[in-house]
């Protein structure tokens, strides 16, 4: 019941949101005007004639759209849903006025048969139309604009991991590499011709004063500068355009049948008004069940038809399939009015309408699912992305810190004592031994660094994930609780979920983290952000999180918070 609720509510939101009024409303509902539920079947003169009234009639709609569209321009908030669809009736109710009103402009002959008969069709089909189009469209937009959100902080957290590698390279280069070669370079020649202990002792103290001491100095001073270039997803001036192919291929290449009951209930409300108008309560109700018994199965067939069928054939299985259920509701409803005595000549239009419905609530509910699988594989993605640049600072960072301490304290101190040991030493060549403390400050600059601490692993993932969205944190005194792995990792997770779930439920605003200790040795992690939840059910990532510590996910007055308290 919950759940079914929170499903209403988001596709009431979605109906009357800022889609509620576009060119699409009036586009697709255009073929509509053409149909006896417009009242084409009252115009004399043909065809010709018919399209004729129509056109204008649609003219009008569309002026009237424009004067709603003005209008939620200044409603509040508040009344805005039930603005829109009040006004969605109100144009239901003038569209067979607005029909009749065009024949006498373009002095066509029309009459106007059962008017409150027409008003009611026409009131429920455009309430029910008009709010399937705000809905896809809506949709569209959610997928368009979490599709190039979510895209671009991957991308800034891929290129910021790129640089960070690259820093690595380079330090590495820098700290290791140059200083070897100078190292080398100056005791080669040494080592060749020979040389005195004292020299070498002179050239070992320059060595550490000149070369070793100075890079010690330089890595250690140095900072990742250009950190935080990543793109954040809120800024689209860069950004390039999801390719309208592109979008296509991943919408249509994943479509689903339409929810099977749920159709034919909508469109078994869409066409009783048409039918009890058309042949009275009780004549309707045998081909209304009956019809409803072939859309139920109909659907039901399609939804493994579509599930089965290649990604390239799924959209031709839809708009054929539907097509097919809509033929064969207008034969059962022929044969059924046909066998009571009745005249079917109007039950066709049933399998144009039937396919165009179906087509629509097909195409909301498929992109409905692949906005929240792009959501799930993106939010995936970003996280890994930003999980591997947080792990390459963090080696960045500590590699700059050991490799300064090394040469200051590790290898300065080695060139040092070897020189003393040299200069207070006998013999004629100390070549030998010159190309001993080489080799053992080689050993030392080669050798592995230690495993990240707690600190080092946050500082790194909060900067890898400023870099890709707006994002202010505060990290409490929490360290020494961090010293044990369990909570230290379960903390990092936290962190991790929450910002992803910013960027998956976000609006672009900037995000706040907060880190901080609880009573009595455990960590809390608040995470908030714009936005709205996208889905009332956890995800694996917080499922695993609340195995370790309580979890809180709530949406209030447009934020979105996340609390995890870990013991």
């Amino acid at each position: 019941m919950r759940a079914t609720a929170v499903i209403a509510r988001r596709l009431i939101a979605q109906a009357t949101g800022p889609s509620a009024v576009t060119i699409w409303t009036w586009l697709v509902t255009a073929p509509i005007a053409l149909t006896v539920m417009a009242g084409l079947q009252y115009v004399t003169g043909g065809l010709g004639a018919g399209v004729a009234v129509a056109a204008v009639e649609h003219v009008a709609v569309g002026l009237l759209l424009i004067a709603l569209w003005l209008l939620l321009l200044v409603v509040p908030p508040s009344a805005r849903a039930a603005t829109v669809f009040a006004a969605f009736a109100v144009i239901g109710v003038l569209r067979p006025l607005l029909f009749l009103g065009a024949g006498q402009l373009l002095h066509i002959p029309v009459t106007a048969g059962n008017l409150g008969g027409r008003i009611l069709i026409n009131t429920v089909t455009t309430i029910v139309m008009f709010s399937l189009i705000a809905v896809a469209v809506q949709l569209v937009r959610d997928h368009t604009g979490v599709y190039r959100r979510l895209r671009a902080a991957r991308e800034a957290s891929a290129r910021d991991a790129e640089r960070a590698a690259a820093r690595v390279r380079e330090l590495r280069h820098s700290a290791v590499d140059a200083v070897l070669e100078q190292l080398e370079d100056a005791t080669r020649n040494a080592a060749i011709r020979g040389i005195p202990p004292g020299e070498a002792a002179s050239l070992l103290r320059g060595l550490a004063e000149e070369v070793v001491r100075p890079a010690s100095h330089r890595i250690y001073d140095e900072e990742f500068d250009d950190a935080g270039d990543g793109l954040p997803p809120d800024d689209t001036t860069d950004l390039q355009p999801v390719r309208r192919r592109e979008w296509i291929a991943s919408v249509f290449g994943a479509m689903r049948a339409a929810p099977p009951v749920a159709l034919a209930v909508l469109f078994a409300v869409l066409v009783l008004p048409f039918g009890v108008w058309q042949y009275g309560v009780l004549f309707v109700l045998p081909p209304l069940v009956c019809g409803f018994a072939v859309l139920a199965g109909g659907n039901a067939v399609m939804v493994p038809l579509v599930r089965s069928a290649p990604p390239v054939l799924r959209l031709f299985v839809v708009l054929v399939g539907y097509a097919l259920v809509g033929v064969l509701l207008s034969a059962t409803s022929e044969l059924v009015i046909r066998l009571l005595g009745g005249d079917p000549r109007l039950v066709w239009f049933e399998a144009a309408t039937y396919w165009v419905v179906a087509f629509a609530v097909a195409f909301v509910a498929s992109l409905t699912a692949r906005v929240r699988r792009d959501q799930s594989e993106l939010e995936a993605a970003v996280q890994s992305n930003i999980r591997a640049a947080a792990a390459t600072r963090s080696a960045l960072e500590r590699e700059r810190a050991a490799l300064a301490r090394l040469l200051h304290s590790g290898v300065q101190s080695e060139l040092i004592a070897a020189a003393l040991a040299l200069g207070s030493g006998s013999g004629q060549d100390a070549s030998a031994e010159l190309r001993d403390v080489v080799g053992k400050v080689r050993a030392e600059l080669s050798a592995p660094r230690d495993e990240p601490e707690a600190a080092e692993r946050i500082a790194a993932l909060v900067e890898s994930w400023g870099s890709a969205i707006p994002l202010r944190s505060s990290i409490g005194d929490v360290w020494d609780r961090l010293r044990e792995p369990g909570r230290a990792e379960a903390v990092v997770d936290a962190i991790s979920e929450g910002l992803a779930n910013a960027v998956r439920h976000g609006d672009g605003t900037p995000v706040t983290l907060e880190v901080s200790p609880v009573p009595p040795n455990g960590v809390s992690v608040l995470v908030v952000s714009g936005g709205a939840l996208a889905s009332a059910r956890p995800g694996i990532g917080l499922l695993q999180l609340a195995e370790r510590g309580e979890v809180a996910l709530r949406e209030s007055a447009g934020r979105v918070e996340l609390a995890v308290a870990i013991p």
